[in-house]
């Protein structure tokens, strides 16, 4: 293991429903997308039992999780991630840079997650779970239906086991080699449908990237994960992913759209998401998670038949035809109107019938966001009355058949109504497309009573009878953790302000700071300092670059999250990040004394290249330092290696009477280009050797016969005493005789002492 509620973003749509609201309004329709969840995670994250948090995913039921984990954090995906060629990336495209889970748990303890699904989730496919990291540990896997009864283990839809390792899928992440030095990506996860157990490896090897994904078959209302140690460190990952796609149509009455008419499209697990039709009777679903069995259904306007509407829908891909006609019986017509207080200001939700003037019923309408009403198949050049509670009845002509709509004049209520205004925002400004402009429905007792668009300035505003009203909108950024839904009180003559200022949820990081430095303290600048989670997937890889004083801060770091933060030629170290609030202590790092080499050439008097002479080259200043020393080629040229850079050094080359005269240079910075240095051997002076002299050859004389004798006289062969030289008396043969017995005695003296000498070092 190397190692809210929220509305779904999109157009001006909002989330509507008991459960869910999603995208609305008159905006296009969106394209087919895979998503990938976004993980918020609440309670202190290290006090196992009490961590909380939300997964959102575009058109998804609203859903919650509690986890017994030791540890749960939300990590970035930048450095692990499910990959476009893995399965479940195939469907839903890669999860790169999405947030998914990352759990610890207690070692011997099992760690349940349990995920709470608002109505149940859409029925088969359209959505998947993936558990990463399954390796030396296993996940029990269990569900609840719907009804709440137990789901069987086929209905959670195993889907397979792969490895997410970039070495067999491509594109996907890097992760180190698995023990005993195997290529990593080799390990999955195996599934035993009989017991619901996603177990990793035989050996319990601590390994990378086994991953197996799952597509339930049936509406979860929960799902249950319950994670167990083998051996370890007990952790693993968890994302969620769907699939979306638009659905949209139109609505007309008699060839005219029908506007500001309540859509409804019901999930096939009950779910109910609803919208209104824009001016030109359009309307739109943005992203509604893919499955079999939506229906659709909206208002009928009064005495309209229905001449077209759209089956049941099966939404496996967008759906841009789900169009209602209607008509008005032959001989009949609509009716135009409006209603507004006594200051003239339009009311909405208001009740207008319209009767005969017998008082016979012939349509109960609702007046909109501008206090407009329209009523539908009333008989054609008749007189009518349009009646509201407490206000003086209105009659009036409808017109003839196929003549244009008529109208009637304002119905007046006589008390006055009150002001609803707000503004919606995004960080302290209208949020910008497409999320622009928002739409905000008023509801009361749970029915929508009035939706109003946002300005280009995020402004809102619409006049309201006094009463008590729900005010909601979807969030501006998905995981903005302000309220979607506020309640205000209208009083009459009165304004009341429902805003709703949304901002970007800032992830919670940690920083770690730090400094590198030479031995010698100098700062070392502009150098890369990473840091890397000791567990992959447990956060993001994150690197730096140390300052001019050699200081540096890496931010964007998992809380309480084991990181090794290296920096090239010093080793790594392993750090605890701190908790959320809590200080760091400073990861200081002290490099060895950078090297430069310095290149040069020697050559002689005449400059020809000097092979084979010696080169020294020392530090000048109080701290000579060790000299360096090198060797010239056969071409003169010669490196000394190991100087210290930026520093003044003294070289000379050659021994005796041919050494150079000393030169004084100093060498390149750190990555600097050195100049190279030129060496010339001193000429030596030649000494004239002197003529020998001939000594002069004695004359020859007579060879003597015998050798003289001591104390006599030499006899010639002649037999006279004259022509040799006198002998000495001394005789040779003794002398050398003695010297040689010195000789060898002298020897074995030294012999002696140095066989002594040996046996006596080992004592010392």
């Amino acid at each position: 293991m190397r190692r809210w509620r929220t509305f779904t973003a999109g157009g001006i749509a909002v989330a509507l429903g008991a459960a869910l609201a999603v995208s609305g309004g008159t905006s296009a329709s969106a394209a087919t997308t895979g998503n990938w969840g976004t993980f918020t995670v609440s309670g202190d994250p290290g006090d196992p039992g009490s961590s909380t948090g939300e997964v959102a995913l575009p058109g998804f039921p609203e859903t919650t999780f509690t986890s017994t984990s030791r540890q749960v954090t939300v990590v970035s995906g930048a450095s692990t991630w499910q990959g476009a060629s893995t399965p479940p990336g195939a469907a839903y495209g890669t999860s790169r840079g999405n947030t998914y889970l990352n759990q610890l748990a207690l070692a011997g303890q099992p760690a349940e997650t349990t995920y709470s699904f608002a109505g149940g989730t859409p029925g088969a496919g359209g959505w998947s779970f993936v558990l990463g990291d399954i390796d030396a540990d296993q996940a029990r896997i269990s569900a609840t239906l719907a009804d709440g009864s137990p789901a069987a283990i086929d209905q959670l839809g195993y889907a397979g086991s792969y490895n997410s390792c970039s070495s067999v899928s491509p594109a996907g992440w890097s992760c180190p080699a698995d023990p005993g030095g195997v290529a990593p990506g080799q390990d999955v996860p195996t599934w035993d449908p009989a017991t619901g157990v996603l177990i990793g490896n035989a050996a319990a090897n601590d390994t990378a990237g086994a991953s197996a994904w799952f597509t339930p078959t049936a509406s979860l209302a929960t799902l249950t994960i319950t994670f167990e140690q083998r051996s370890g460190r007990p952790v693993y990952q968890t994302w969620f992913a769907n699939r979306t796609s638009s659905l949209s149509g139109s609505a007309v009455l008699d060839g005219e759209p029908l506007r500001d008419t309540l859509v409804t499209v019901t999930g096939p697990n009950g779910t109910e998401y609803t919208t209104t039709t824009g001016a030109d009777g359009s309307y739109t679903f943005d992203a509604l998670t893919q499955a079999d069995g939506y229906r659709v259904t909206i208002a009928t306007p009064d005495n309209a038949t229905v001449d077209r509407a759209p089956a049941t829908v099966d939404l496996r891909a967008d759906v841009a035809d789900a169009d209602f006609v209607f008509s008005t019986p032959p001989g009949t017509v609509g009716l135009d109107g409006s209603v507004v207080d006594a200051d003239g200001r339009a009311v909405a939700d208001v009740e207008v019938a319209v009767t005969d003037p017998s008082g016979a019923l012939l349509a109960t309408v609702v007046t909109d966001a501008d206090g407009r009403w329209r009523a539908t198949g009333l008989p054609a050049g008749s007189t009518v009355v349009a009646t509201v509670s407490g206000a003086p009845p209105v009659s009036g002509t409808t017109g003839a058949d196929g003549a244009p709509v008529a109208t009637l004049a304002p119905i007046v209520l006589p008390i006055s109504v009150g002001t609803l205004t707000g503004r919606v925002t995004l960080d302290g400004a209208a949020p910008a497309a497409p999320a622009a402009p928002a739409l905000v429905e008023v509801l009361q007792d749970d029915v929508v009573v009035a939706a109003v668009e946002t300005e280009s300035d995020g402004r809102y505003g619409l006049a309201l009878r006094p009463g008590t009203y729900t005010v909601r909108t979807e969030a501006a950024v998905a995981g903005a953790p302000e309220p979607t839904e506020l309640t205000v009180v209208v009083t009459a003559d009165g304004t009341v302000r429902a805003d709703f200022p949304f901002t970007t949820p800032v992830p919670v990081t940690v920083a770690q700071a730090g400094s590198v430095r030479y031995e010698d303290g100098t700062p070392v600048a502009d150098t890369t300092v990473t840091a890397r989670p000791v567990e992959a997937g447990s956060g993001a890889v994150v690197t730096v670059q140390t300052s001019a004083d050699g200081g540096y801060s890496i931010t964007g770091l998992t809380p309480s999250t084991e990181y090794t933060v290296s920096v090239e030629g010093a080793p790594a170290r392993t750090v605890t990040t701190p908790a959320t609030g809590a200080p760091a202590d400073a990861v200081d790092f002290v490099l060895p004394l950078p090297t430069v080499d310095q290149p040069g050439t020697v050559v002689d008097a005449d400059g020809a290249p000097a092979a084979d002479v010696p080169v020294v080259a020392t530090r000048t200043g109080d701290d000579d330092g060790e000299p360096v020393s090198s060797t010239t080629d056969d071409d003169g040229a010669f490196a000394l290696e190991g100087l210290r850079p930026g520093t003044e050094y003294t070289i000379t080359a050659g021994t005796g009477a041919e050494q150079s005269d000393p030169v004084v240079f100093t060498t390149a910075a750190v990555g600097g280009t050195p100049v190279p240095v030129r060496l010339v051997l001193a000429e030596v002076a030649v000494t004239p050797q002197p003529t020998p002299t001939v000594p002069p050859q004695p004359t020859d004389g007579p060879t003597p016969s015998t050798a003289p004798v001591a104390g006599g006289t030499g006899q010639g062969a002649s037999g006279s005493g004259g022509g040799a030289l006198a002998f000495t008396g001394a005789e040779v043969a003794p002398a050398i005789a003695l010297a040689a017995l010195l000789l060898l005695a002298g020897g074995g003296l030294l012999s002696v002492l140095a066989s002594r000498r040996r046996r006596a070092l080992p004592q010392d």
